[in-house]
């Protein structure tokens, strides 16, 4: 009974913490796809400096990103809380050279690229407004 007992319940907690790590998959693939994806011409963005912010379950950007003569000139990642996903900071460098948030995702962090990419699409579509 003990032996049956001491594989039991490790086999119930590793069962619990699968199915909390496949939830959160869950949910993030539906905030992911919740995503406006559509392209801001940056040439109609006022000049000005703004700010965005994607939130999701497990990748949370903030963003400053500053627009002079439909160029963008600078983009600052202000918090960027993930996994492994630091290493898609390093697009927003191509961002400002093809002046297009439209680049590829970084291989291995797919989900911070998009998030990134949203919260810029999201900075950017305040100064459509102006």
């Amino acid at each position: 009974m003990k032996k049956k007992l001491f594989i039991m319940i490790p086999a119930f907690v590793i069962l619990l913490i699968l199915i909390m790590i496949g939830s959160i998959i869950i949910k993030m693939k539906a905030q992911i796809a919740k995503i406006d994806e559509t392209p801001v011409d940056i040439s109609k963005v006022a000049d000005g400096t703004y700010e965005g912010e994607s939130l999701t379950k497990l990748v949370k950007v903030s963003v400053r990103v500053t627009v002079d003569k439909g160029q963008i000139t600078d983009i600052e990642i202000l918090r960027h809380e993930c996994g492994k996903g630091k290493p898609a900071e390093s697009m927003t460098g191509l961002m400002i050279t093809q002046n297009d948030v439209e680049v590829d995702a970084v291989s291995g962090a797919t989900v911070s690229s998009e998030v990134i990419k949203d919260a810029i699409r999201v900075a950017l579509r305040k100064g459509l407004d102006k």
